[in-house]
């Protein structure tokens, strides 16, 4: 077998994987062809392929497969993981745990991680550019985007209440 045609198995494995996981995920058939670039009714077979070696047992379906594309769909729909700072150390949480929480809970948070920020002798650089590779600051750059985050939720809310106030 050449190179390129263990790529290409390699390749073909890992789609058939993404479109099992993802189909289960939510995303039609449809979908996944347009976002994986995939030939119409092309997701369908990659799907079926990846089930029917599961029935075989030639493939097994594990806990890590599934929470890896669980977290590749969440990204991919904006879900995206958020750090933030607390006084005893620092949490993740996805985007949508973030909008659930009550307001207090995020002015806590929003707190703590801006006093963390104010703390951070480098605080200037990071709205520079990341540097390729290693990024020596990611905590505060992903502190700094729950900030971001939490105030978008808070002003959505204020806003909602405003005009539901107007409203009434």
């Amino acid at each position: 077998m050449t190179d390129n045609e263990e790529s290409n198995e390699e390749y073909g494995a890992y789609l058939e994987e993404a479109c099992f996981h993802l189909h289960k995920k939510g995303l039609s058939f449809d979908e996944l062809s347009t976002k994986l670039e995939l030939q119409p009714g092309e997701a369908e077979k990659l799907y079926k392929s990846y089930e029917n070696k599961l029935k075989k047992g030639s493939v097994v379906e594990d806990v890590i497969d599934s929470r890896l594309w669980a977290d590749v769909h969440d990204d991919a729909t904006g879900n995206e993981k958020i750090t933030f700072a607390r006084d005893n150390g620092f949490y993740h949480c996805k985007r949508s745990d973030l909008e659930n929480m009550d307001s207090t809970a995020l002015m806590s948070i929003f707190e703590t991680s801006k006093r963390f920020l104010d703390y951070d002798i480098y605080k200037r650089y990071l709205n520079s550019k990341p540097p390729v590779g290693y990024d020596p600051m990611a905590l505060q750059r992903q502190v700094n985007r729950a900030i971001t985050l939490i105030e978008e939720i808070l002003k959505q809310r204020y806003e909602q209440e405003k005009n539901s106030k107007k409203e009434s």
